[in-house]
């Protein structure tokens, strides 16, 4: 058997690799006339029709996201590839840390985010040659009490694609193009097309580049600059009790760690360098082709951070009748990260606070003993993924046919340990393994008709699609290993007994889920003239994550088009001029299993601080409250309701292309957390019946405005997007719904934030506000709930003029996230030289500035165990400037300095440079001409380069997913690249 396959992958590389012909050998003119003149054109034709399956298309290159630029950049994730180059689509790239997640949203947020797993749901498709990628759950945010980070390897699903391997890609999110995509698509979709090989083509190409990080610039302080800030607070609000409490770190001034030599950003700030190397290879026949690429990608950043990436590609392209075209892509990507050294990542994962009165000191001896401490221990992150499709489309006459199989899994590793050192003398240990899956099957039938002027044409289509997704992980942690030797857990086999190798106390979890997705569809599209198009589409999808009685649901989709330009006289300079719309219903997926099992309950009955772990006894129990598990019986359907209006316009030859787009999307029937009596045991109770609007615009433009063979030339892509989002709708018909960090109210925005309106400080007794005029005429001064003001604390405004500060009066304010984005690039050429650069830009949000509030409510935060405040080498730089707040007193009740009001709330518009690109191509020169290159481009890549933004703390693109910045992200580097791109 095994001898067979081994003939038959030789035979197959032989067919492949020939240049000679294959099929009809000993019969020339059959050769020459078919293979030559019709499968070659056809062939060529059929690998380069990348675009989308949409039922709704003019022009093609509105959708598609100006790539070349990219491809001369040190990013290493799909979203950095696409980030600013596509209306409709905004990346949050909210941590520099190379290999971390990174979110995507198309046309907004289609729901409130209340936690971390909310942005899994909210994420677009992402289709590489048309298989749809598995996409992550969220699943183990379940066991956490932190969701800044996910456990496992947590490295970025989109990471995997390289982006030398990338030919296009489009972004679909108007009815019309999502139709044939179905629920997966509810959240918009990129459409991702390779590199293919092309028949008569044979070529060996190399892609390379080498480069650095530059250091950013950061403003060192000691204790000496804490002291400065402090000690006036001190001075005017504290009590002699409170001065004795001052802490030590800053009192004494003698002590060289805290008063030495702020120099700690030398050993974080190490730069390392960057390069990547790739080979392709691309050769066959008329009949036959392939192309196999390998890769190898390095990416770092600052704190001892970095990212590995090897990957391979193997396509075949295959013709075995005029009429049938064979296609298969298989990829093997495996990734490793090294992670950075927080003490708030390295908390969070240990589940274990320490006392950390006094913080890790500034200077760089200090700071290198710290270091020293994770000698021994080991954070091991590893990906394994698999992407491979098998597809057949047959063309007899006017019938269509294709069938595709694809498969997608990924799997993740991870090993950590922290010995005794950074560990309170103990020790830590934990051991992770979870995947992703998703095989998909699918099959298309469509039928043209035109009529015998050509004056009409009819087409008529059908598909099946049958899909499958796992997830699953399994993790454990423990304690007190009996040395720092001992890394990993280990269970034996004794007997027919499993023993717990060297006694080691450990936590297990385990949990997985499975869903089936089955969809029918019938398409029937009318053209008259070419001039006005209607195209009608029914679906019917079953799905097995909702209850019994609801898991199908019928949606149609209608789109049409109007070819103005087939109109007008050859004469006019307009080569396109279209108007378009479509509209439809989508449902949407959840892929919690949680809401198909029905009424259920979740128990925290352990360590106070950490309820999810069990007490030591390990007894099972049933108590109040329970945090979550008020599940319903049924849950049915969520879907999105989306409506497209635009147009589409191309002068002169298309040389300039504007693309426009009005849309109204509004997902219903979600499920959102509804407030319930404290006496039912139960916190919140799961109940669908929400509903958010999108609206907004989406401009796209391509340009040539200069195109000079020999000379100039100039390329332009813009696009510019309005999106405004508004809750529509809650259950029982309320109208809104209270939470303890947010407000839910019909009409405002879903990622608003609530906060107190600060209105200045009481400085005197006559400042305390009073509260309204009572019957006998007195006023009362204001109280912030039970508490007198005075002298120190903050004035915020009382909204409802009750006489009582509390959250009744805060407000929503703001936006987290840009109410405005898009991007700008340009590619000059002059003969062999040319210039790439983008900027990227969002406006009119805001941000929640924890970092400055929580350094000015250094009172409550200094020895606190919230991990919040959890001190960083960081925290020994001047991030803000201090004298631009109001002195409140940090003692008082009120908490002057808290996050919650408006006094924090900052703008966060930002325009940047994401990447500068100047290349030559020495190909056409007189000294590699006899070389026959056909490529030789040689570039240097100055990557974000500038940041304009009137926020004066930091980046404000390094927010969280609700707009926080907390100051403790690693920055987006800039940094220098040199490369070069061969093809011969």
């Amino acid at each position: 058997m095994r001898f067979r396959i081994i003939q038959l992958i030789c035979v197959l590389f032989s067919v492949v690799w020939l240049s000679g012909p294959v099929w009809g050998q000993g019969d020339p003119e059959v050769e020459d006339s078919l293979v030559k003149v019709v499968n070659t054109r056809r062939f060529n034709q059929e690998l380069q029709r990348t675009h989308h399956p949409g039922t709704l298309e003019v022009n093609p290159k509105i959708s598609q996201a100006p790539f070349s630029g990219a491809a001369a950049t040190p990013m290493i994730s799909l979203q950095q590839y696409i980030k600013g180059t596509a209306a409709g689509l905004f990346v949050k790239e909210d941590n520099g840390e190379p290999g971390t997640e990174q979110f995507m949203f198309v046309r907004g947020l289609t729901h409130p985010v209340f936690s971390k797993q909310d942005l899994y749901s909210m994420q677009p498709v992402v289709f590489v040659n048309g298989a749809p990628l598995a996409q992550e759950t969220g699943l183990s945010y379940n066991i956490q009490r932190f969701d800044f980070n996910r456990i496992g390897p947590a490295t970025n699903p989109l990471s995997i694609l390289d982006v030398n391997n990338i030919a296009q890609v489009e972004l679909l999110k108007s009815p019309a193009d999502l139709a044939r995509l179905g629920p997966l698509a509810a959240n918009g979709a990129l459409w991702v097309t390779t590199k293919n090989a092309q028949s008569g083509v044979r070529q060996f190409n190399v892609d390379t580049y080498v480069g650095l990080l530059q250091r950013p610039a950061v403003k060192t302080v000691n204790a000496a600059y804490e002291n400065n800030f402090r000690w006036p607070f001190y001075e005017k609000y504290a009590s002699d009790d409170q001065k004795l409490d001052y802490p030590v770190y800053v009192a004494n001034s003698y002590d060289p760690d805290y008063y030495g030599a702020a120099d700690w950003n030398d050993l974080y700030y190490q730069a390392k360098p960057v390069y990547y190397l790739g080979f392709g290879l691309v050769g066959g026949s008329e009949r036959a082709n392939f192309r196999f690429n390998i890769s190898d990608t390095r990416s770092h950043n600052f704190d001892a951070t970095g990212f590995d990436r090897y990957a391979v590609s193997f396509g075949i392209n295959m013709l075995p009748l005029k009429w049938l075209t064979i296609t298969g892509n298989m990829n093997a990507i495996r990734t490793q990260r090294e992670r950075n050294r927080n003490l708030r990542d390295r908390f969070a994962e240990t589940r274990f606070v320490p006392d950390l009165t006094n913080p890790v000191s500034p200077g760089a001896t200090s700071y290198q003993r710290f270091l020293d401490k994770y000698r021994g221990s080991e954070d091991q992150n590893k990906t394994n993924s698999f992407v491979g499709y098998f597809s057949a489309a047959a063309q007899l006459g006017a019938l269509s046919l294709k069938s595709q199989l694809s498969l997608d899994y990924e799997e993740g590793l991870r090993d950590v340990f922290y010995g005794k050192p950074l560990m309170d003398n103990t020790s830590f240990i934990s051991s992770y393994f979870g995947f992703n899956q998703r095989a998909t099957i699918r099959n298309t039938v469509d039928y043209h008709f035109k009529s015998d002027d050509e004056r009409h044409q009819v087409t008529i289509g059908a598909g099946q699609t049958f899909l499958t997704d796992q997830s699953k992980y399994d993790y454990v942690l423990g304690y007190n290993t009996p040395n720092d030797f001992i890394k990993i857990k280990e269970i034996r086999l004794s007997g027919s007994v499993y023993q717990n190798a060297y006694d080691i106390f450990a936590y297990p979890f385990t949990d997985k889920i499975k869903s089936a997705l089955s969809s029918l569809y019938g398409s029937l599209g009318y053209s008259f003239r070419n001039v006005v198009t209607v195209n009608a589409l029914g679906r019917y999808d079953g799905y097995s994550g909702f209850s019994k009685t609801n898991r199908w649901l019928l949606t149609p989709v209608f789109s049409s088009t109007v070819n103005i330009q087939e109109l007008l006289r050859k004469t006019t300079p307009f080569s396109t001029i279209a108007l378009k719309a479509s509209w439809g219903i989508f449902g949407k997926l959840i892929t919690d299993n949680r809401f198909r099992i029905g009424p259920q309950y979740r128990v925290d009955v352990g360590y106070s601080d950490e309820p999810v772990l069990g007490s030591y006894a390990g007894l099972a129990a049933l108590s109040q409250t329970y945090s979550a598990g008020w599940i319903m019986n049924t849950y049915g359907w969520p879907y999105s309701e989306k409506l497209d209006i635009g147009t589409e316009l191309g002068i002169w030859k298309d040389r300039l292309l504007l693309g426009i787009d009005y849309y109204n999307n509004e997902d219903k029937n979600m499920i959102v957390p509804v407030s319930l009596p404290t006496e039912s045991g139960f916190t919140y109770k799961q109940v669908q019946g929400m509903a958010v609007r999108n609206t907004g615009i989406n401009i796209s433009i391509t340009a040539g405005i200069l195109k000079h063979p020999k000379g100039l030339s100039w390329v332009l892509d813009a696009n510019f997007s309005t999106n405004h989002n508004k809750l529509t709708r809650l259950p029982y018909q309320l109208q809104e719904i209270e939470y303890p960090d947010r407000k839910l109210v019909v009409g405002q925005p879903v990622d608003a934030f609530w906060v107190y309106q600060n209105d200045g400080m009481i400085n005197q007794p006559a400042d305390i506000p009073m509260g309204p005029v009572l019957q006998d005429g007195s006023r009362n001064p204001v109280k912030f709930g039970t508490l007198e003001l005075g002298v120190g604390d903050a004035i915020w405004k009382d909204v409802n003029n009750d006489g009582i500060i509390n959250a009744r009066d805060k407000v929503l304010k703001g936006h987290s996230m840009p109410v405005y984005y898009g991007g700008l690039g340009n590619k000059l050429t002059y003969r062999n030289f040319n210039l790439d650069f983008l900027l990227f830009y969002g406006l009119g949000h805001r941000l929640q500035n924890q970092l400055t509030a929580g350094k000015l409510d250094f009172i409550n935060t200094e020895n606190s165990r919230n991990i919040t405040y959890v001190k960083e080498v960081t925290f020994w730089q001047q991030t803000f400037d201090y004298n631009r707040y109001p002195m409140y007193n940090p003692w008082s009740g009120t908490i002057p300095y808290r996050l919650d009001q408006d006094l924090f709330l900052e703008r966060a518009d930002f325009l940047k440079l994401r990447y500068l690109t100047l290349g030559y191509d020495f190909s056409k020169t007189t000294l590699l001409k006899s070389m026959k290159l056909s490529k030789a481009l040689l570039y240097v890549t100055a990557s974000n380069l500038f940041t304009l933004t009137p926020f004066k703390g930091g980046d404000p693109e390094l927010t969280d997913y609700q707009g926080i910045y907390s100051g403790r992200s690693l920055p987006i580097a800039r940094s220098y690249i040199i490369g070069a791109k061969l093809n011969f």
